[in-house]
């Protein structure tokens, strides 16, 4: 039970991806992407309900001292540091959702970091939870995960988000209400160590990012 039941759309990013933040009434998601080598950010609004980019790889005149911090309303919020010696001095800049065209006259209403993004829970190893997270996955997939785990309930299905093996994989995966495994997918490989917020739910949409450059999506309600 795999894709005839969930049907992912993905698409390949030119840089890896370091945050996604949904629009918390529109099925708009903006992805931040940073190039450590060249030293860029570039941001792209993606209609994930109709599998299209809106507009994308939106580079500032700061291309590096720059991230996403908010999607509201009609436009994304970005801060960019003005000053390496005072991290304090910021401004803001807006992004319109429409275009992605940096807005020249500033929202007059307030914004804070909230959305409808539903984020899973981490356990760490050592944590009773992790230990029976790890004895459902090993019961369920005959693997033992370790070091720690992600883990949601959302409308009657278990998501966990998982690591195993010598060279650490990241391994998502999906259990309906009688433990049944329906959907799998390893989204890292050879790790350096786990992450925080692997996945999340947001307007019955599944939203990972596989091997940091590959964004996937799919709707499971």
């Amino acid at each position: 039970m795999t894709e005839k039941y969930f049907k992912p759309f993905s698409i390949l990013l030119p840089a890896p991806v370091w945050n996604l933040i949904p629009h918390a009434q529109k099925p708009i998601i903006v992805i931040e992407q940073r190039n450590e080598e060249q030293r860029w950010v570039a941001f792209s609004g993606f209609d994930f309900v109709n599998q299209n980019f809106l507009w994308r790889d939106v580079v500032l005149p700061e291309k590096w001292w720059v991230n996403l911090v908010a999607v509201e309303n009609g436009y994304a919020v970005l801060k960019v540091f003005e000053s390496m010696e005072n991290p304090d001095k910021t401004s803001l800049h807006f992004l319109s959702l429409e275009d992605g065209k940096i807005l020249k006259d500033r929202p007059v209403e307030t914004w804070a970091h909230t959305n409808k993004a539903i984020h899973p829970f981490q356990y760490l190893d050592g944590e009773p939870d992790f230990e029976t997270v790890k004895n459902f996955v090993q019961t369920k997939r005959k693997t033992m995960p370790r070091l720690g785990a992600e883990y949601l309930e959302w409308e009657g299905l278990i998501f966990i988000s998982y690591y195993s093996g010598d060279a650490l994989s990241n391994y998502l995966a999906i259990f309906n209400e009688v433990g049944d495994c329906v959907y799998e997918e390893k989204i890292g490989t050879n790790l350096k160590g786990i992450g925080v917020n692997t996945f999340f739910i947001a307007s019955g949409y599944l939203f990972f990012v596989k091997n940091k450059i590959e964004l996937v999506t799919f709707r499971i309600v």
